[in-house]
């Protein structure tokens, strides 16, 4: 009971939103466990999946997080993410959380207290990813004005 204890005030102070600036001060080992590729275009009024793939065994893992924010919102979020046919994913949905802007990062603990966060930088900093809605109509008319 007491290792559960640790365990449950570690998680917290490493996921409650006041500790969001000390994750972003914090320098994060560059092992490759964690794998997220950004969607490009981002449209606007369109639901999207933030996935995050994570190699590390399920039994070590000890829970998955996206810290996510919009450009109305003052502090980042953590928010678990939600296991999916082997990848984890946080759904954005427009119509509930209306934006120009998101910015977000994911964390995952392993169970020995490891903890892993990406994007990062080459010194193990976490750069968050900040993407900007595009209405799909003048997308694709300048795309098309490209060609």
């Amino acid at each position: 009971m007491p290792g559960y204890l640790i365990s449950v005030i570690f998680l917290l102070s490493t996921l409650l939103p006041q500790s969001t600036d000390s994750l972003l001060l914090r320098t994060f080992p560059l092992t490759g466990k964690l794998f997220h590729v950004a969607p490009s275009p981002f449209f606007q009024g369109r639901p999207y999946f933030l996935e995050l793939f994570i190699d590390i065994p399920p039994d070590s893992l000890e829970s998955a997080s996206i810290f996510f924010k919009t450009d109305s919102s003052l502090q980042f979020q953590a928010l678990p993410l939600e296991k999916y046919r082997g990848r984890f994913r946080f759904r954005y949905d427009p119509q509930n959380l209306p934006s120009n802007t998101i910015t977000y990062f994911f964390t995952a603990t392993e169970k020995n207290f490891g903890l892993h966060a990406t994007p990062l930088d080459t010194s193990g900093k976490i750069v968050p990813v900040t993407l900007r809605l595009v209405d799909p109509i003048k997308y694709y008319e300048a795309r098309d004005r490209e060609r």
